[in-house]
C-alpha cells in the first residue's frame, strides 16, 4: 500500500476524469497522462523499478483488453486510457481484481444510465440485451438517440480504482 499522501494524485486525476466524463463524456488526455507519470513515480519512490515495470505491463494489458470494445464503438477512447493509466497504480498484482471492480462497477452505472434514459430508449435496449443474449452476439452500437442516456465509463473507472485500493 502507498502512503496515503502519494494517492493525492490519482484522487485528483480520479475527480477531475469522473466529473469530465459525467458533464461532457468525454476525458481529457492531460487527466489520463497526470494518471499514468504519477502512478509511475509513485511505483518507482515507493516500491523501486520493478514495480513500475509491473505498473507499465497492467497499462499495456489494460489497453489490450479494451482495444476491442473501443474499435467497435462501446467504450471511449478516453475511457481506455484513464482505465489504462489508473492500471499503472495498480500493476499487475492487483490487476484481475482490478478489472472485476472496474467490469462491476460499470455494471452500475450502466444500470443508473438505463434507469435515467427515456422509456422509449429503454425499450430498444431491452431488446437489443434480448437479442443479443438469444444470438450469443453483441447487437452494433447503436447511434445515440434522443432520450437514450449514454454510460461515463470514466465514473466506473474511478469507482473500480476506490475499490481495488480500499479492498486489497
Amino acid at each position: 500500500m502507498f502512503p496515503a499522501m502519494h494517492f493525492l494524485p490519482l484522487g485528483l486525476c480520479l475527480g477531475v476524469g469522473t466529473v469530465w466524463d459525467v458533464a461532457k463524456r468525454r476525458i481529457p488526455n492531460a487527466v489520463s497522462l497526470a494518471a499514468a507519470l504519477s502512478g509511475l513515480v509513485v511505483q518507482v519512490v515507493d516500491r523501486g523499478g520493478l514495480a513500475a515495470l509491473s505498473g507499465i505491463g497492467a497499462g499495456a494489458l489494460t489497453v489490450a483488453l479494451l482495444y476491442r470494445p473501443w474499435v467497435v464503438g462501446g467504450i471511449g477512447g478516453g475511457d481506455v486510457k484513464l482505465a489504462a493509466g489508473v492500471a499503472i497504480w495498480v500493476g499487475l498484482g492487483k490487476m484481475i481484481w482490478y478489472a472485476l471492480a472496474v467490469s462491476a462497477s460499470g455494471g452500475v452505472v450502466a444500470i443508473v444510465a438505463y434507469l435515467l434514459s427515456v422509456r422509449k430508449a429503454r425499450g430498444e435496449m431491452t431488446t437489443n440485451l434480448t437479442l443479443a443474449a438469444l444470438q450469443q452476439r453483441l447487437p452494433p452500437v447503436p447511434t445515440p438517440a434522443p432520450g437514450r442516456v449514454s454510460v461515463p465509463y470514466g465514473v466506473a473507472v474511478s469507482a473500480g480504482a476506490l475499490i481495488t485500493f480500499l479492498t486489497t
